[in-house]
């Protein structure tokens, strides 16, 4: 089953009760961002120069790079695949409102 790429699907692997994230359903999401407020930025794991031990669908954290004039976050998570032993990886870049 492949999920929605525009929807974070909720973690349902025993390994997701020991990551803390905020609720996705507080992050609107379209083909190219994703709009969410201060608090739910700030709730999101900072991996902006490693990545995230543990692969599971719902997994989300968020990814800084230097641009032109600041820096720019990415949102990234993990999707479901139809090889259930596999996970797709989408990234949006953040705007806070």
């Amino acid at each position: 089953m492949q999920s929605d790429p525009n929807v974070i699907p909720p973690i349902a692997d025993p390994m997701g009760k020991y990551w803390d994230q905020p609720d996705p359903s507080k992050i609107l999401i379209d083909d190219t961002h994703a709009l969410m407020d201060e608090q739910t930025f700030s709730k999101l794991h900072d991996y902006s120069y490693s990545n995230p031990s543990g692969v599971y669908p719902g997994k989300m954290w968020r990814m800084g790079r230097p641009v032109v004039g600041g820096e720019r976050w990415w949102l990234k998570w993990f999707g479901e695949c139809e090889d259930p032993k596999m996970c797709s990886n989408h990234a949006r870049v953040i705007l806070i409102a």
